[in-house]
């Protein structure tokens, strides 16, 4: 079962416990947290007295990558001591010289070693088939994909790679059931994505989590599919309410690539395609201009109305004028005196009797290339990934094209208990054209004009310059292919730098503390021309500069504690508790004049000696946000069998009212594995058999 909640006038539940009353819950909260650490420190101290045998043993367990493994369990052969590794995948406890240690772990095959007297035993482990041991990040922590009770999918990153596009939400579309995305066609477009439908009448796009950074961004076109190593999407309340506030519309966690402990490896990927629209509008659309002329004969009739003469004559007899502009508005023109031609006074467009198809006209095959270098490598007391992208992909749409490059340096330092590390990304893509996220009515576009323009109309006057639907009847709208022409230099650049640092610190076996200060700074510009209209039937006769600039800084700052253990052999915990703080802030400024004396793109600047002054507009705008956070989260698991999950999070955001700025988003969970149950264990049918049930809150201050 799952509740998602949203209040009358914020979007938060509303409180209404007194301040004291909320610092004594608090209180009770944190030292509970702490009688559970000592609880677990106590049962740790107790397992390590009975298992107390005749040698120390100490070791590492990894997998057959050199990836470290925490939380296995290390067991001694015929009895029930043993220990669990922590999370450098260590573990040591005493056991006698002539006995064997089980090691086992979710996802990998069991192992027997005999200790036959030595003090150093490190093993690696075989993965299993099952996938049920990979590890997946799920908010502040990682968990077992075995062990997770809420609704959580794990995308097949390389599956998702082998298609072709420039957002990761591109590639993402239908490799997760209940996610749905839909973009523009236009490299470098909004791609807009939904998890379970809509939620609210507000924002309802998902909350990114990326290498612990918060993205709150419709785009994510700046980060380069190759980088990611694994993406979660957390689907129900029960899952991301870890998130709170952020979480109402579901929440996609990414991880960038890291480096394995080896000597450097150099990796280069190229790939260069062709993209093709197959499917055109010109599979249904009117091409033929007497097909068209019928369609407006009956809608006039079946209205009661008389039929206008002024293109296709009498509407008994209709055909093809000479011109379809000049026009009387009520005549054919079928000769024009072509010497009067002037630009922009006196345009002379001739009909096209064949019938323009607009599609054609504006959509074409475009190249796609994409190449990419990752150097990677490290020690065991180090590692590194390093890469560098560099995308070109032309639209399918004329005068359109996306560019992006961008440079991911992630490593990572271990001395002792201590790791200290960082993830920085740095791009820079730039958009000229295509189809554009005006929002509002979709004639906006180019593919909205594209639909509305008559058939009759052709694309150029008799001088080459664009024709339009200039006389009465010909339908109020721009040219495609001339909204294409004019924006070829109009670009919009963005330059993003998101990433963190992080510092760990292993406080015993079982206890970890975390800290990441996570940052989100961005660019953007744009500087476009408006071009004269004199072809359409409202002209637009002075031409003007647009230009917009605007930056954010947005930083986050996490602090974690996280318990991991097993006692008695089957009983299995994970604690977490945290605090998070986060500060959003930007600014803008827009300015634009009309009434300039050339189109050169050497003159795209508000100066007064290039245009009309009195045309002159310049705003500003800015804003900021904070949010505080405290959230807990408990997961137990009995045997591997029985699984109980609940977590709680109170954020307080400055978006809301003075009433209503904090709101508390619980959960909880239950999942039982049937097929770890005697009767289904050994199946040949079924590999895995889960029941699970979870009820959660969440919240959306995106207002």
């Amino acid at each position: 079962m799952e509740k998602q909640l949203q209040s009358s006038n914020g979007l938060l539940p509303a409180v209404t416990k007194s301040p004291s009353r909320l610092s004594r819950l608090f209180r009770i909260q944190w030292i509970w947290s702490g009688f559970m650490l000592l609880a677990g420190l106590m049962l740790i101290a107790s397992a390590n007295d009975v298992a107390a045998q005749d040698i120390e043993i100490s070791g590492t367990v990894v997998s057959t990558d050199g990836e470290a493994l925490p939380g296995v369990n290390v067991i001694i052969l015929g009895t029930s001591s043993g220990t669990t590794t922590n999370l450098d995948g260590e573990y040591s406890l005493r056991a006698p010289s002539n006995g064997s240690l089980i090691f086992s772990y979710i996802g990998f095959e069991r192992l027997e070693v005999a200790i036959e007297g030595r003090s150093t035993i490190d093993v690696t482990l075989e993965e299993s088939v099952s996938e049920l041991g990979e590890v997946l990040v799920t908010g502040y922590s990682s968990q077992r994909q075995a062990d997770i009770t809420g609704a959580v999918s794990s995308v097949n990153i390389e599956d998702m790679n082998k298609m072709v596009g420039v957002s990761v939400l591109d590639k993402l579309q239908g490799h997760v059931p209940g996610v749905t995305i839909t973009g523009t066609g236009s490299p470098g477009g909004r791609s807009t994505v939904r998890i379970r439908g809509v939620s609210s009448f507000q924002n309802n796009d998902p909350l990114y989590i990326i290498d612990g950074v918060p993205v709150q961004d419709a785009y994510n076109n700046w980060l380069n599919p190759n980088d990611i190593e694994s993406m979660q999407v957390l689907k129900d309340a029960s899952a991301a309410s870890i998130y709170g506030a952020r979480a109402n519309n579901g929440v996609i966690i990414i991880t960038t690539k890291r480096g394995t402990p080896g000597a450097p490896q150099i990796s280069l990927d190229m790939s260069t395609g062709v993209a093709t629209p197959v499917k055109g509008y010109d599979d249904f659309l009117i091409l033929d201009p007497m097909d068209y002329h019928e369609v407006i004969r009956r809608s006039h009739v079946n209205a009661g109305l008389s039929v206008p003469t002024n293109i296709y004559g009498d509407p008994n007899n209709p055909s093809i004028p000479n011109y379809i502009w000049p026009n009387d508005g009520q005549n054919q023109t079928m000769q024009v005196d072509e010497s009067t031609y002037s630009f922009s006074d006196n345009l002379i467009m001739p009909a096209n009797p064949e019938g323009t198809n607009w599609w054609d006209e504006m959509f074409s095959p475009a190249l796609v290339q994409d190449y990419n270098i990752g150097i990677s490598g490290g020690a065991d007391n180090h590692r590194y990934n390093v890469s560098f992208n560099y995308l070109d992909q032309d639209g399918t749409a004329i005068h359109n094209w996306y560019r992006r490059g961008s440079v991911r340096v992630n490593t990572e330092f271990n001395s002792g208990i201590f790791t200290v590390g960082e993830n920085i990304s740095l791009s820079l893509t730039e958009t000229v054209g295509g189809l554009r996220d005006i929002g509002g009515y979709a004639e906006g576009t180019i593919v909205g004009k594209n639909i509305l323009m008559q058939p009759i109309i052709p694309v150029y006057d008799i001088n080459g310059y664009f024709a339009g639907g200039k006389a009465n009847t010909l339908g109020n709208q721009d040219n495609p292919v001339a909204v294409a022409y004019k924006n070829k230099d109009d670009v919009t650049a963005n330059r993003r730098v998101v990433g963190s640092v992080f510092g760990i610190a292993d406080l015993m076996d079982q206890l970890a503390f975390r800290s990441t200060f996570g940052f989100d700074l961005g660019q953007n510009s744009f500087k476009g021309f408006s071009f004269p209209t004199p072809e359409n039937s409202e002209p637009t006769l002075t031409q003007g500069v647009n230009e917009n600039y605007g930056e954010s800084i947005n930083w986050t700052w996490s602090n974690t504690l996280n318990y991991v253990d097993t006692f008695a052999e089957r009983h299995n915990i994970d604690v977490l508790v945290g605090t998070e703080a986060t500060r959003n802030s930007n600014v803008g400024m827009g300015a634009s004049m009309r009434g300039y004396i050339t189109t050169s793109t050497d003159a795209w600047y508000i100066q007064d000696a290039l245009g009309d002054p009195g045309t002159k507009n310049v705003s500003s705008n800015g804003g900021f946000s904070s949010l505080y956070s405290f959230f807990g989260k408990v997961d137990y698991n009995y045997a591997s069998k029985y699984y109980v999950s609940a977590t709680i999070r109170r954020d307080g955001s400055s978006r809301l009212g003075s009433g209503n700025k904090w709101g508390t988003f619980p959960a909880f969970s239950l999942g039982w594995r049937l097929s770890e149950e005697a009767f289904l264990r050994g199946s040949e049918v079924l590999s895995d058999l889960r029941i699970r049930g979870g009820y959660g809150v969440t919240g959306n201050q995106q207002i």
